[in-house]
C-alpha cells in the first residue's frame, strides 16, 4: 500500500512509524488509566513495555521458525525492521505468558492491571492495524466489491479497515461500561469477548493461507475458545453470586 513516507531526503518504514505512534498514546493513556484504578504507574507502563517487546522479539523468532530458508539467504535480515517479516498473531498471543511471569514476581493486582489497559490496548489496535494497511501485510481475499483494494496481483477485502471500523464500537462500549461499578476483571473480559466476536466475523475475509488449520482459520478458532471460556467462567461467577445472595437472605 504505502510502506514508505518520504519526508524529504528521509525514507521512513509507515508501519514502524504507526506502530511507535500507537505504543506512545497507548503509554499515555495507560498513566492515565494507573491512577484511576490507583496502579503504580510505573510498574503498569514497565509491563506494557516489555509486553510489546517480548511480541516484537517473538513475533520475529516465530516467523524465522515457519520461513527458515528466507533467513538462510541473508541471516542479517533477522533484525530487519520490516513489519511483512513478523508473525504478529503468535507475538502477541504467547508475549502474554511472559506479561504474566512479570505480574507474578511483582505481585501486582492481576484484575485491576487488565482493567486499566484494556482501553489502552484497543487503541493500540487501532494503530496496528493502520500500519498491517500500510504495509499490505494480513490481507483480505480475493474480491469484486466497489471498496475493494489492489494488493499482491488481485483486488482484495480491505480487512485491515475492517477491523478499525469493528474496533470503534468495542471502544465506545468499553469507555461506557466502565463507569459502571464492575468486578476488578470484568471489563477486561468484557473487552476481550468483544474483541472475539469481533475475530469470529471479520476473518472470515481473511485471505492468508498460512492462517488456516484443516480448514479452518487459527484466529477465528482462538476466538471460539475465547468466547467459550468467558461464557463458561461468567456463568458460573453469576451463579456463585446468586447462592451466596439465596445464602445471606435466608440467613
Amino acid at each position: 500500500m504505502f510502506p514508505i513516507l518520504n519526508i524529504g531526503p528521509l525514507a521512513i518504514q509507515t508501519p514502524g512509524l504507526l506502530n511507535i505512534i500507537g505504543i506512545y498514546i497507548s503509554i499515555l493513556v495507560v498513566e492515565k488509566q494507573s491512577k484511576r484504578y490507583s496502579l503504580n504507574t510505573k510498574d503498569v507502563s514497565n509491563l506494557i513495555f516489555l509486553y510489546l517487546i517480548s511480541t516484537i522479539i517473538i513475533g520475529r523468532l516465530s516467523y524465522v521458525f515457519q520461513f527458515p530458508s528466507l533467513f538462510f539467504e541473508n541471516p542479517l535480515s533477522i533484525f530487519s525492521i520490516s513489519s511483512s517479516l513478523f508473525d504478529f498473531t503468535s507475538g502477541l498471543i504467547l508475549a502474554l505468558l511472559v506479561a504474566l511471569i512479570f505480574i507474578q514476581k511483582k505481585k501486582l493486582p492481576l484484575q485491576r492491571i487488565l482493567d486499566a489497559i484494556s482501553l489502552p490496548l484497543l487503541i493500540f489496535l487501532i494503530f496496528l492495524f493502520l500500519s498491517l494497511f500500510a504495509s499490505g501485510n494480513f490481507y483480505g481475499k480475493p474480491s469484486s466489491l466497489a471498496w475493494s483494494i489492489q494488493l499482491w496481483g488481485t483486488t482484495r477485502h480491505p480487512i485491515q479497515i475492517y477491523y478499525i471500523i469493528g474496533l470503534i464500537p468495542v471502544i465506545a462500549t468499553n469507555i461506557y461500561i466502565s463507569r459502571k461499578k464492575l468486578i476488578p476483571g470484568q471489563l477486561f473480559f468484557r473487552t476481550v469477548f468483544y474483541l472475539a466476536i469481533l475475530v469470529v466475523f471479520l476473518d472470515f475475509f481473511n485471505g492468508n493461507p498460512n492462517n488456516l488449520i484443516l480448514s479452518a482459520n487459527l484466529l477465528q478458532i482462538i476466538a471460539w475458545l475465547v468466547m467459550v471460556v468467558f461464557i463458561f467462567v461468567n456463568t458460573k461467577a453469576k451463579k456463585k453470586k446468586d447462592e451466596e445472595s439465596n445464602f445471606n437472605f435466608n440467613s
